[in-house]
């Protein structure tokens, strides 16, 4: 994502794909409260290559020492100058020519110093993968992104944010800048797959000590190797089975309370928090055109459970559960 540096404010200013400049406050990206300058003045814009200024006013609006004639559009270059209206103003300099993207934006940035924006794939920890608090991720079903929150001490809560609502870890802020209306998946959308189209195949040691997960589709296999999470999901896929067996319905099989579930994992909320979410990335790494991984691990009322319904459960080598139920 392309940002400026505003000289006089020394604020640096993140660009949406198409970035207004102007004297109208609530119709501008960026407000320019001067007399001089026209309401909407000037705009910068992403032209699917490269980043373009236009001008847009009256009043002039110069690149460099260059003045733009009316509606002209030329590309932008690193450390190229902008002003508005005014060329003795002090100047919008040019510091970052990224392409669009989704990203975290930092709101506390120390003088002196670039910003750092995390650029958002489908699955984040925050602020690191060593003691995250929160999990950030896209919903490809509901085109937004999502926090959940992973801290034992703490309300299990998952929350959607919208572009420009802010993200706290701990003492510092971040705000979301949205530069699309689509999904990381989109660009695959020609073969995409659906998480129900998968059958889970696990695979146990006798001890159960280690875990190696398989995804089979009808045209690939995905061995997502031994991880100690892989036992969760198993886990929770023997409680499934069960239910099943017991004639419940499928709606209702599965869900286990959080707390026996880490009981019998031997974790704390937060881990088995942590886990469910490295679940989620391996699988979404492995797998960038899968949609659906929202349910891959369903909640509702401190319950917990395997949204799948296809799997077969090995151990040792032998096949000791599988769903759908194999009669006879």
């Amino acid at each position: 994502m392309a940002y400026i540096l505003d000289i006089a404010t020394q604020n640096h200013i993140p660009l949406a794909p198409h970035h207004t400049f102007g004297r109208l406050a609530n119709s501008v990206d960026t407000h320019i409260d001067k007399p001089y300058v026209s309401k909407l003045h000037a705009a910068i814009e992403w032209s699917g290559s490269e980043w373009r200024i236009k001008n847009l006013g009256l009043n002039g609006t110069w690149l460099n020492t260059v003045n733009l004639a009316a509606g002209e559009s030329i590309p932008l270059g690193l450390n190229d100058e902008l002003h508005f209206a005014e060329l003795t103003d002090p100047a919008f300099k040019v510091i970052d020519l990224s392409p669009p993207a989704d990203m975290l934006w930092p709101l506390e940035i120390a003088a002196g110093t670039l910003p750092q924006p995390i650029y958002l794939a489908r699955y984040h920890l925050l602020p690191d993968a060593y003691n995250p608090e929160l999990a950030l991720y896209f919903d490809e079903q509901k085109q937004e992104w999502q926090v959940e929150t992973l801290n034992a001490q703490q309300e299990h809560l998952t929350y959607a944010v919208k572009n420009g609502d802010l993200v706290q870890m701990g003492s510092v802020h971040w705000q979301l800048i949205r530069a699309q209306i689509y999904g990381p998946t989109e660009a695959h959308s020609v073969n995409l797959q659906q998480l129900n189209d998968m059958e889970f195949l696990f695979k146990l040691s006798l001890d159960e000590e280690t875990t190696q997960l398989e995804l089979v589709g009808s045209q690939q296999k995905v061995d997502l190797a031994i991880r100690n999470h892989h036992y969760l999901l198993a886990q929770l896929a023997r409680h499934r089975a069960d239910d099943a067996a017991l004639g419940l319905e499928s709606i209702n099989q599965g869900w286990v309370y959080t707390d026996i579930l880490a009981n019998e994992l031997g974790l704390d909320n937060t881990h088995m928090n942590i886990y469910i979410f490295r679940l989620r990335k391996q699988i979404a790494d492995a797998l960038p055109t899968l949609l659906g991984l929202q349910n891959l691990v369903e909640r509702r009322g401190g319950k917990i459970r395997f949204g799948c319904d296809k799997f077969k459960i090995y151990k040792g080598g032998a096949l000791t559960l599988e769903l759908p139920l194999v009669i006879g």
